[in-house]
């Protein structure tokens, strides 16, 4: 009894220690999950997309990104490719080929953004006065199934990263008194370089955070100050003479010609043209229905209203109560929550941006178990779906139909309904759960751990 004791103390007088043990053991089983062509065998966009866009016509090649290769990422991504790609043809790691030298430096650089990830969820914690901090980061964002099977299916994690940080440096800014607009929007204009959807919960700081023009326009010069930075270069560059292989694998000969923006152009066009994909939507219409932007646009542009609504009038009734920092930190995940409920792309992958959110707003869920079923599904369209994931075992399951409609496909069924399930997150749990009277949604100091597991 006094060892059991003992063990327990120790747990928690050294709880971050441990998490960040329990950080590299999870990501390390994520990394054997991804090995390319061995190990788990899970599907991952790190060697697919990079053979695609860099390996197209035999060995892969040295050329830039935007400049000589279409990538379908924004430019931090993209440039973060070609920097692995580099590291594995300049300093190849023994005993493995190009791919695995690639992959292996992929793994390490996305270990940095993982830490900081926890520790900036930690200290954003302590912001809102959440008790617990390493116990619920490691139940709802480390021991995870996303975070095993989808980290390292993209690199979703170095946009989520910045949207963090930039929320942690507003709310500490807000806390403090002395305005961190500037930082906040230069760190979330990063997040939108890197992957435009992580941004999202920008519009809980522009719309609750800031009460002046003044500020939000600080925070916006922070933004595109930090997407001017990023994609200028990349324009002049392209204004040159060059070659480059388009999205459909067709050397292009391009001109001098000043400003060429097609790393904006040809970005927005293919996006602009990708079919439904893990959308509530696909119960409903085919691929690619041209009903997809409409829907899209139109219910999007209704739930921010509904959301503002809502965050006015609770700001209005509980201005005596209610701390600044909590509104923001909730009417961020109500809008991040909206945007993937809303889109007719919402890809397995895009649950490490609501992850973040589970970890800070206890009232999100009140049932782990239901956390942990919506992780399960959401983890099984690649798992299931797109991967051979006992075939070190040498058991091959039959790969079930990928697509198709929900009545054939099992795996367009589950992702329609982890769609659902985020709507019924954003409404039920969301929305409606978040009361004149019941301020646990936002005082997460005030929820009782248990209630939550």
């Amino acid at each position: 009894m006094y060892i059991a004791k003992a063990i327990r103390a120790n747990i928690v007088d050294h709880a971050k220690a441990w998490l960040l043990v329990a950080v590299g053991v999870f990501y390390l089983i994520g990394v054997w999950e991804h090995l390319p062509f061995s190990g788990g065998q899970i599907y991952s966009d790190i060697i697919t997309v990079y053979q695609n866009r860099f390996c197209y016509s035999g060995p892969c090649g040295t050329g830039l990104p935007y400049v000589n290769y279409f990538v379908e990422y924004p430019v931090i991504t993209g440039f973060f490719m070609y920097s692995m790609g580099m590291l594995g043809h300049v300093l190849p790691l023994q005993g493995n080929n190009f791919l695995g030298s690639y992959y292996y430096y992929t793994s390490i650089f996305l270990l940095f953004p993982t830490f900081l990830l926890v520790d900036n969820l930690t200290k954003i914690m302590e912001i809102l006065g959440i008790a617990q901090k390493s116990k619920r980061t490691l139940l709802f964002l480390v021991a995870t199934p996303s975070f095993v099977f989808m980290l390292l299916l993209n690199w979703y994690i170095i946009g989520v990263f910045f949207a963090v940080f930039g929320l942690r440096k507003y709310l500490e800014g807000l806390r403090s008194g002395k305005s961190q607009s500037l930082v906040s929007g230069t760190l979330l204009g990063l997040s939108a370089a890197a992957n435009l959807v992580t941004a999202v919960p920008a519009l809980g700081i522009l719309v609750f955070g800031e009460s002046s023009w003044k500020g939000r326009a600080k925070f916006l010069l922070g933004m595109f100050g930090a997407l001017l930075a990023v994609y200028v270069p990349v324009v002049v560059l392209n204004s040159f003479p060059h070659s480059y292989l388009n999205a459909s694998h067709v050397i292009v000969k391009y001109p001098f010609e000043f400003p060429n923006v097609n790393v904006i152009t040809n970005f927005l066009s293919y996006e602009q043209n990708w079919y439904a994909e893990g959308s509530w939507m696909l119960g409903f219409f085919t691929n690619t229905s041209p009903l997809r932007h409409y829907i899209f646009e139109g219910l999007f542009a209704t739930m921010a209203v509904v959301i503002s609504l809502k965050g006015f009038r609770m700001r209005r009734e509980e201005k005596t109560q209610l701390d600044p920092v909590n509104l923001v930190a909730m009417t961020s995940s109500l809008y991040t929550f909206a945007f993937l409920f809303c889109t007719y792309v919402c890809t397995p992958q895009m649950n490490l941006l609501l992850l973040p959110f589970f970890v800070l707003l206890p009232g999100m869920t009140r049932r782990y178990s239901e956390f942990l079923a919506f992780e399960i599904v959401n983890s099984l369209v690649i798992v299931w779906g797109f991967s051979a994931p006992l075939a070190f075992l040498g058991i091959h399951i039959p790969t079930p139909a990928q697509f198709g409609p929900v009545w054939v496909s099992p795996i367009q069924f589950l992702a329609v309904l982890r769609s659902f399930w985020i709507g019924k997150f954003l409404i039920i749990d969301g929305l409606y759960g978040w009361r004149t009277k019941s301020t646990e949604v936002l005082k997460g100091i005030e929820v009782d751990s248990r209630a939550v597991l």
